[in-house]
């Protein structure tokens, strides 16, 4: 039987549930590769659900790992198109492809949808499966630590600015929490989509960091006038869009920077679930709220070829090896990073 190192953990709480242990390699079905994972990149959601599912419980002992980049190992009976030695990244979001969603293209809401590395084994071992459908062959230009740093950040912040907000040229987005693997991936494809960027960070160091990816200006919410600040760059109108991945914490802020007719796109709440709306600045001032989740296969293979082309570049903040797992999720949890954390395994 063929053996592997996992980061894995058998019951949720803090970091030190995490275990990298000896288990079984996985088996691929029928539909299914193996894939001998390079590296896998870190996301909030390896904190969230080791913390704890927000929506029903999850199966135990689990290995988290949403962004993988590796080689093919073996492949399942039924697949035609791959092989062993082909170097791929997958979407993680695997869903039914028969419900009304799914056979309308909007897969990121189908209601059986299942992710890797939260609903079934990811790639923080040193092998994973996956459905043969889910693959994309991984850009040559790109190594496979930068590959590993995409596909969640890039398709997510597509998703939200692109799609759901429909983010036009000329418009101003404001992005909170830019040291965020999706906030940095945003900036570059608001930039690319022709929008000025206004970001807020915790460091001058980080407010540096955004404007070289582009950010046109970066304020310090550690200011108490910060919003002010916000407002004050657009000239007093406030701006077209605003994007929140952080939660509780930042959205009557996110709120408040809005232009008349503005649009609040929303995906996370790992700083809290609820706060204190003020329902008449909603219709006052006709705001829009919007929710996004996730990405499309599609988005994802369009992030890859835009970053093999050069025109969004992966933001990595560190690379570890798999025994350092705790204190990848150590640096996601108390911010202390610009972009990704990559967890390196072969």
């Amino acid at each position: 039987m063929l053996m592997m190192s996992a980061a894995r953990f058998h019951e949720h709480g803090e970091r030190d549930v995490i275990q990298v242990e000896r288990v079984p390699a996985p088996q691929p079905a029928d539909d299914e590769v193996r894939i001998k994972v390079a590296a896998c990149a870190l996301n909030w959601l390896d904190v969230g659900v080791r913390r704890g599912p927000q929506f029903g419980a999850l199966p135990l002992p689990l290995i988290t790992g949403v962004d993988v980049s590796g080689v093919i190992d073996d492949v399942g009976a039924g697949v035609k198109n791959w092989r062993a030695g082909d170097d791929v990244t997958f979407y993680s979001l695997v869903t039914c492809g028969d419900c009304e969603f799914c056979r309308a293209g909007e897969v990121t809401v189908c209601p059986q949808h299942r992710i890797i590395g939260e609903h079934m084994n990811g790639g923080l071992a040193e092998f994973v499966v996956a459905p043969a459908r889910n693959l994309i062959a991984k850009p040559e230009r790109l190594t496979h630590v930068e590959v590993a740093a995409l596909p969640v950040v890039s398709m997510t912040a597509w998703h939200m600015l692109i799609t759901v907000a429909r983010l036009q040229a000329g418009e101003t987005v404001f992005i909170p929490g830019a040291g965020g693997g999706v906030a940095s991936m945003a900036i570059q494809i608001a930039k690319y989509a022709g929008a000025a960027v206004i970001v807020s960070t915790s460091t001058p160091k980080k407010m540096a960091r955004a404007r070289d990816l582009g950010a046109d200006h970066a304020v310090n919410y550690r200011e108490a006038d910060w919003v002010e600040q916000v407002i004050a760059y657009t000239g007093g109108r406030g701006v077209d869009v605003a994007q929140d991945l952080v939660g509780a914490a930042t959205w009557s802020s996110s709120l408040h920077t809005l232009a008349r007719n503005g649009r609040l796109v929303v995906c996370g709440s790992h700083s809290g679930k609820n706060f204190d709306l003020r329902i008449p600045q909603i219709y006052h001032r006709q705001l829009s709220i919007l929710g996004s989740n996730g990405g499309t296969y599609n988005e994802l293979r369009n992030c890859l070829a835009l970053a093999s082309q050069g025109a969004l570049k992966p933001v990595i903040d560190r690379v570890l090896p798999l025994s350092e797992i705790r204190e990848g999720h150590r640096i996601l949890e108390e911010h202390d990073h610009f972009g990704k954390v990559v967890i390196q395994i072969a």
